[in-house]
């Protein structure tokens, strides 16, 4: 049995999304661009894992502070063996 490992990348998940004449829809927009950026990743041979939300307690003016939360997207590839 071999002993599968692994080796992670999280990205920050798109915000905004980019005119297109094949989207025309938000939501199509949105589909293509997290499409793009899948495939782009994918090249590189990283495997989609999850989507999550994750907090981050920030700095808010000189003394408070706030929890903000990002949109990251995860995902994996099998380390070289070595």
């Amino acid at each position: 049995m071999t002993d599968i490992r692994y080796e992670y990348c999280v990205i920050a998940a798109p915000h905004r999304t980019e005119k297109s004449r094949e989207a025309r829809t938000p939501t199509d927009r949105f589909a293509a661009m997290l499409t793009a950026e899948l495939n782009r990743m994918a090249a590189d041979g990283w495997d989609y894992l999850r989507a999550d939300v994750l907090p981050s307690e920030e700095r808010s003016g000189l003394t408070s502070r706030t929890t903000i939360y990002h949109n990251v997207l995860v995902f994996r590839r099998p380390r070289a063996q070595g």
